[in-house]
This record gives C-alpha cells, structure tokens and sequence, in this order.
C-alpha cells in the first residue's frame, strides 16, 4: 500500500491561511513561483526548484507570493516519523530529484514504486539543507525588533542603539538575541536580507534594485555576499532556480 499521496501543486496569490497542522510528513516541490512557509519559530522560503519538508504535526501556513506551481506530497506518519527527518528542512532539487518527484506522481500505481519512495526518503535525508530560513524569537522585546528588520531590510541601526531601544546592554541582547534564534545579530540580519533578496529577484526585480533596498552598500557587495552564501551569483541562480532543479 503506498506510503504517500500527491497531488498537483497550483496557487494563485495569497495571504498565509490561519496555521494548521496534520499528522502526516508532507513534501513540496515549487516548479515555478515562490512562497512562503511560516512556522511557529521561523519563516522559510520556497523558490523555484527547492523542495521544503515538514514534519508530522508541525504547525505551519504557506503563503503564496506569485502564482506558484509544483507537486505536494503527504507521506504517512510512522514512515515520516522512521524514515525522513526530524526537523525542517529546504532542499535544492537535482534531476534525479525532479524525475523521481515526477514518477511518484504519474506512476502512482506501478511495481517501482515503493522503491522509489525509499530512494525519496534517502534523498531527502542525505540533501544538505538550504539557507533559507529566517529564525524568529518568542521573547516578545526581541519579537518587535526582529518584525521592523523584516519590514525594513536596509535599516543598518547597529546592536549598541538596539541595546539602548530596548533597555537592554548589549551583552545582554547580543546573548539573548544568539539564545532565542541560534544566530548572532549580524549573522540574522544578512540571513534576513539575503532571503527577502531571493523573493524580490524571483519576483522579478533588478539586482541593483534588489541590493539597495536590502541595505547593501553596492549591487557589487551584494553579488559578493549572495555569492558566499548561495554559491552562484543572482543572475546564475536565477537561471538555475528557473529551470526547476
């Protein structure tokens, strides 16, 4: 008996609906379009060509940034539970990935597929994870800051006025701020402008466009930092996020 179901993945834009949560694993694959994953801690991107994996019972809401095509997958609890991660995780798509993806979808009823749906698992285990989330605190001082970051990317207001804002030392914030999101300010602050920067290029905007409106002091130093992090520069990763894996 098959250990997963799929369906076709096709979204119009929206807002996140309100956050749910099943007792299956479940699967996506983004073919083209962008969205969003919003989690209890964290929110997480979905580009084209990236897979996401949620675990049983996880609570979560998607939104859907452009209109977005791909497959969704829902995998039974005891073989989500056995057999795929614990934790989330965003995962670039490869050709096998996509091609497997793919059958699993078609050849539902087929004499391989339970072998495929092994292949899947390890696949989805052994992948490294993506840099595509942005860690969110519970501590309600550290929650404001880190929302005004994420509505407004290219403020550059250092963690010692921060400190002040909040009545806190900076020592004190600096080892709150590390406890609650598992990075330092710094490191979180590039992590949220190097996401935001992935939904406006795939959303169509220049990179110059893109670079100044995250904060970055040049198109160049931006390409450098996207560089270092996602291993190819935008306009490469574009090209390759387009193709779909």
């Amino acid at each position: 008996m098959p250990r997963l179901h799929s369906q076709a993945l096709d979204h119009q834009p929206s807002d996140a609906p309100a956050p749910h949560r099943h007792p299956q694993g479940q699967l996506l694959w983004v073919s083209s379009g962008l969205l969003t994953v919003l989690t209890e801690d964290s929110r997480w991107t979905l580009p084209p060509g990236f897979l996401a994996w949620m675990p049983p019972q996880a609570l979560h809401g998607a939104q859907y940034l452009t209109p977005t095509r791909g497959l969704n997958f829902y995998v039974d609890e005891a073989w989500a539970t056995a057999g795929f991660p614990a934790q989330w995780k965003v995962l670039l798509s490869t050709p096998l990935l996509k091609s497997l993806l793919q059958a699993l979808h078609d050849e539902a009823h087929c004499r391989a597929h339970e072998a495929y749906q092994a292949v899947l698992a390890d696949l989805v285990c052994q992948a490294p994870a993506q840099p595509l989330c942005i860690p969110m605190p519970a501590d309600p001082r550290l929650r404001p800051l880190c929302e005004h970051l994420l509505a407004h990317p290219d403020d550059a207001t250092d963690l010692d006025h921060w400190a002040q804002r909040l009545h806190m030392s900076r020592r004190t914030l600096s080892r709150r701020f590390q406890g609650e999101t598992g990075m330092g300010f710094a490191q979180w602050r590039q992590q949220v402008r190097l996401t935001l920067a992935l939904e406006r290029l795939v959303a169509g905007a220049p990179v110059t466009t893109v670079a100044l409106d995250m904060g970055y002091e040049s198109p160049s130093a931006f390409i450098t930092r996207f560089k270092q992090r996602m291993g190819l520069p935008p306009r490469a990763w574009l090209a390759r996020a387009s193709s779909g894996g």
